[in-house]
């Protein structure tokens, strides 16, 4: 099968040169086009339906894969995507892939065959090989916490390891040296990442890693009572836990208080996301912030600007630095 690749060496040009002609780019001298759609027309090269599209019309509609669709957090990403979009005039349409490759590959074909512009997309199930040959058919994408090598500026990320090193150090610097982390049983990067920067605070600190006190669940607050009872029924004399994300802490909080015990008289938590429920439950939640609504808005930005070189991005690093959000839920015990 004829792929991009076929027609670039075909024409003399780049890559990115056979997908800029697919997407209607002004940006291409008439010579390269005229090379391009010479060698698509001998080579019987038919882009997918979504470069077709793009070249014939645009639908004026962006498409958005996310993890999940009742989750706070992709609650935040859509809006902050959604916010962009609807001021340029467009509309978005969302799917989601519940971390399964299968779900993801179906959810972005079903945006391809609705003709979507472009794609924002959070996937953390497929592999980069089937992301990349998307993206070198000429579909405009912008990948949300995903790295993928030589692909770097279609990504906006977060530091995912800084963010749990600042977690875990808060907590030691409040005098804790037995701290629990719950986090995901998904097999994904941001849980890798969290992990080690919940040892490298550890290790700084000279305190040595217990792997009895690392549990892991579903991500979701029932994930987060399930590991936080698991954790107790290890009776390791813990005084402070660090969750993988707010819902697991708050589920952690529930089955504490549930039991009798004081948050955080008894036991410290942090979270991670800063959502809403955060602010929600008692008491409130010391958390990360992931500025994932901001993120989304630049990954808007930034899959409009390949659409439209003349759409303006906000300046501001593809990697976006998590923070300390300090309430209610750590006491200090080093008197």
């Amino acid at each position: 099968m004829v792929n991009i690749k076929d027609v670039a060496r075909a024409a003399g040009v780049s890559v990115s040169t056979v997908s800029r002609v697919i997407n209607n780019s002004a940006s291409v001298i008439p010579e390269k086009r005229q090379a391009v759609l010479a060698a698509m027309d001998n080579l019987k090269y038919q882009p997918n339906s979504l470069a077709r599209a793009l070249v014939n019309s645009r639908s004026d509609c962006i498409g958005l894969l996310v993890g999940e669709i009742d989750s706070p957090f992709f609650g935040q990403l859509m809006a902050g995507v959604h916010r962009v979009v609807m001021a340029a005039g467009k509309h978005v349409i969302v799917t989601a892939g519940y971390h399964q490759a299968d779900q993801e590959r179906s959810a972005i074909r079903f945006m391809q065959e609705r003709r979507c512009d472009g794609l924002v997309i959070h996937s953390k199930a497929l592999p980069d090989a089937e992301i990349i040959e998307l993206i070198e058919r000429g579909v405009p994408v912008t990948l949300v916490n995903r790295l993928i090598p030589g692909h770097e500026a279609r990504s906006v990320y977060l530091d995912n390891e800084f963010g749990a090193y600042l977690a875990t150090r808060h907590l030691i610097r409040n005098g804790h040296q037995n701290i629990a982390y719950v986090g995901t049983n998904i097999a994904i990067e941001d849980g890798q990442s969290r992990v080690a920067g919940y040892q490298r605070a550890l290790s700084e600190a000279g305190i040595e890693l217990d792997e009895r006190k690392i549990v892991k669940a579903f991500p979701d607050e029932e994930g987060g009572n399930y590991a936080m009872s698991e954790v107790m029924a290890r009776d390791l004399g813990i005084t402070a836990l660090f969750a993988y994300n707010d819902a697991m802490a708050a589920g952690a909080v529930m089955m504490l208080q549930d039991a009798g015990w004081d948050v955080p008289q008894q036991v410290s938590i942090v979270g991670f996301d800063d959502v809403i429920l955060a602010r929600i439950i008692k008491p409130h939640l010391t958390t990360i912030r992931y500025p994932v609504n901001e993120m989304g808005a630049l990954a808007a930005q930034l899959v409009l600007h390949e659409l439209d070189p003349r759409f303006e991005i906000n300046e501001h690093p593809l990697r976006f630095t998590p923070r300390l959000i300090e309430r209610q839920s750590v006491r200090n015990i080093t008197d």
